[in-house]
């Protein structure tokens, strides 16, 4: 047997305890293990023997785990009556009972040292990595424009105003602007210094709240799963949910309401903006004073802030993308509200953490999918269907499925019980999510399209539409989405019913083939998004009617059956052979379009390679106030014809008697799968001065050159050029087309040269 070793490392009881002393200490430690570990004597049967006598003698069952760094989950539970042999498998090993000779194994004493060992070196590895972590945010903290200099800086500015303020006019909001931004680093450095090294002990398996546990690298702070965190009551003792509790308390109706949004969806998942305005909008969160200026989008934008300053919400940024549309609530964040809104009965979450309804006060409902992938569950089983104002599909691929389970658990059929949802202003039953999996990029007009296929774990469908035959009661509904549900091929004409309908979000619903005549109806609609419906063939008169529209994504412009052929059924000559699909004469066009004093964002999906024709082209600019405009044309399947060029000279003739030009104040405008390889006579910078933002991707367009009105240049200041094969320009003539440009991205556009672009395929002007 080897001498004893000294167990610990002789240190000076006079010196300063440090992180540097500690982890040294840790590591000397660490490292003389293996060397204690070698120096147990693998047999000593008398203690062995003994030990097993007086188990047996005492009747006891004993349960000896071999615990390893790399596998430790398949130790099984002994008895005294159970044969099992010993294997050289790590994940399924097992020991000899009591009964067993067990002279050909290792000695259990000497299994239980090394396990000893073992859980010996991983928490010290554990908390080697705690001090070390302590270490390097001591190191960032108190850093060259760490916060803690910045903390400094900022209470040295406060001071200097504070000082130098008159007598008779104290600079409140100055000093509170500067208050405000201290008060969110300050959280952010409370965050960051109590969890990294904060970590609750993990529950037993028998407990209702789930096992949780810091991440390995630990680079943030972050966890990885905090399921079951919301039901620890030792979570409730931390600093980290008092200071939130402390700031939760403070906030207003309006924003506390606005909070639970977060929480309703899963943690650390990125939000779009757009789901929260429109979400806000539908529950009345975001009506403007009648006093007040403020649009919906404007209020959002102040709540959205106010949430990020207090520490709840975080911005999430697209690469290069100076302002964020984009919010997530972290992991730790998420617990904490979760556990405040139960407190105060405006949200449950069960021990999976998921949303129910258990409250009269709670009104939102949920669509969850089960473990088990079954939709056999009760809606809201505890709430009078009267008194739901949300139901949001977090993740059920069959929605209606789950109504026809609840309804059938009320001995109703679905449309009754489905009409019963009177009050309901939120019907969410669609795609929220940020998904590829349908997207379509253009690479040009001779080239099939590139679809992206990506996961189906989002997708959603419905067995049947007759469900939505309940909707003719729901007169309080403000919101309703479909998006990227698959199977409805149709709306109930019953949907104008809906008076109070503000947004309708009917994007990538593939298999819809029309918009019924009852949408004229919808008078308070302002937002309607049809983008992606790619079975439509045009859009209904009635559309005209809807003067309130601000939004509108989606506008279908076939070619008029006019221009046809009666010899082929329909279809413009020029299109034989193609996909395409003329538009029926009592379709709504752009003309119809012109009374619609609000619309700032338009969306243009066209079949017609002549679009837009010097008609349309007067109509478009009659939209006063359109701020966005989006055109993308659909592959026909042959090549252009020679009418654009006949309507280029006719233009050039026209010129000076009758200009024709796209709105005066667009401030973006993207175009998709151009057709034609010149630029179009109506992309003209002179009467575009208000454009910032020139997005071009897919189609034959060779070049931007101005070769008319040099003297007038384009005021860009961010150009988008995407999967253009025969667009040819070089950096030098693109700067001088483009004095004012600051961002560019080039992606896809192999004759585009000498860019100095990054990786990414971006410049950023310094």
């Amino acid at each position: 047997m080897s001498s004893p070793v000294d167990p610990s490392p002789q240190t000076n009881s006079n010196e300063v305890l440090t992180i540097e002393n500690v982890i040294a200490t840790l590591s000397t430690l660490l490292a003389r293990l293996p060397s204690y570990k070698d120096s147990v004597p693998q047999c000593s049967s008398s203690n062995n023997n003994n030990r097993g006598s007086s188990d047996i003698n005492n009747g006891n069952t004993t349960m000896i785990t071999a615990t390893t760094t790399d596998n430790n989950s398949g130790s099984s539970n002994l008895n005294n009556n159970t044969n099992t042999t010993t294997t050289d498998n790590i994940s399924g090993s097992s020991y000899l009972n009591n009964n067993i000779n067990n002279s050909d194994s290792l000695d259990d004493e000497y299994r239980i040292t090394l396990s000893q060992f073992d859980k010996l070196q991983k928490d010290l590895d554990q908390i080697k990595d705690a001090f070390s972590k302590l270490k390097n945010f001591e190191h960032d903290a108190d850093g060259p424009g760490g916060p803690i200099k910045k903390l400094k800086c900022c209470l040295d500015d406060i001071t200097k105003v504070v000082v130098e303020a008159p007598n008779d006019s104290f600079p409140n909001k100055e000093v509170q602007d500067k208050l405000s931004a201290i008060m969110k680093d300050a959280l952010k450095l409370k965050l960051k210094l109590n969890f990294p090294l904060w970590r609750p002990k993990k529950f037993s398996t028998n407990s209702d709240v789930h096992r949780y546990s810091l991440p390995s690298n630990g680079s943030d702070g972050e966890v990885d799963e905090l399921r079951g965190l919301h039901m620890s009551h030792k979570f409730l003792s931390t600093s980290v949910f008092t200071e939130f509790q402390e700031v939760f308390t403070d906030l207003d109706t309006r924003l506390k309401l606005c909070l639970l949004s977060f929480v309703v969806l899963p943690a650390n998942v990125v939000v779009k903006r757009r789901l929260l305005i429109n979400w806000w909008v539908g529950e009345s969160l975001l009506d403007p004073p009648a006093t007040e200026k403020k649009t919906a989008e404007d209020i959002a934008v102040e709540i959205l802030t106010e949430l990020e300053v207090k520490g709840f919400i975080e911005p999430v940024k697209k690469r290069h993308k100076q302002d964020a549309d984009r919010f997530k609530m972290k992991h730790l964040v998420h617990c904490v509200v979760i556990m405040l809104a139960q407190e105060a009965q405006l949200l449950h979450y069960d021990s999976n953490g998921n949303p129910t309804v258990k409250s009269l006060r709670c009104n939102r409902a949920c669509l969850v999918k089960a473990e088990g992938g079954t939709s056999k569950q009760v809606l809201a089983p505890n709430l009078d269907l009267e008194e739901l104002h949300t139901i949001l599909n977090v993740n059920e691929p069959f929605p209606d499925l789950r109504f026809e389970w609840s309804a059938k658990m009320k001995r109703d059929n679905i449309v009754d019980w489905f009409s019963k949802m009177k009050n309901i202003k939120v019907l969410y039953l669609g795609r929220w999510k940020n998904s590829d999996q349908h997207s379509i990029e253009g690479q040009s007009s001779d080239q099939h399209h590139r679809v992206k296929k990506g996961s189906l774990k989002n997708h959603i469908e419905v067995e049947s539409t007759e469900f939505l035959q309940g909707l003719q009661n729901m007169k309080c509904l403000r919101l309703l989405s479909l998006q990227g549900i698959s199977r409805i091929n149709e709306l109930p004409n019953s949907i104008g019913k809906l008076t109070n309908l503000k947004i309708l979000d009917l994007k990538a619903c593939h298999n819809l083939e029309a918009i019924p005549d009852g949408i004229a109806l919808l008078k308070k609609l302002s937002h309607l998004d049809i983008s992606e419906c790619y079975l439509l063939d045009g859009m209904p008169k009635g559309l005209a009617s809807l003067s309130e529209l601000q939004v509108l994504k989606g506008f279908v412009i076939g070619n008029v059956e006019s221009d046809t052929d009666d010899n082929h059924q329909g279809l413009p000559q020029q299109f034989l052979g193609g996909m395409c699909f003329p538009q029926k004469r009592d379709s709504c066009t752009l003309e119809d379009l012109i009374g619609f004093k609000k619309l700032s964002k338009l969306s243009i999906n066209t079949s017609s390679m002549d679009f837009p024709t010097r008609k349309e082209l007067q109509d478009l600019s009659k939209l006063e106030v359109l701020q966005k405009l989006t055109i993308a044309w659909r592959d026909s399947g042959v090549k252009p014809t020679i009418a654009p060029r006949k309507l280029n000279r006719l233009l050039a003739m026209r010129r000076n008697i009758d200009p024709l030009e796209l709105p005066t104040k667009l401030e973006k405008l993207e175009l998709k799968c151009f057709p034609h390889t010149t630029k179009p006579d109506w992309l003209i910078p002179g009467k575009l001065q208000s454009l910032k933002k020139l997005y071009i991707r897919g189609g034959k367009l060779n070049n931007l050159m101005q070769y008319r009105e040099r003297s007038v240049m384009w005021k860009v200041e961010i150009l988008r050029l995407k999967y253009l094969e025969t667009f040819i320009m070089d950096w030098n003539e693109l700067q001088s087309s483009f004095p004012e440009l600051i961002f560019l991205e080039n992606v896809g556009c192999p004759k585009l040269t000498s860019c100095p672009c990054d990786e990414f395929g971006v410049w950023l002007k310094h």
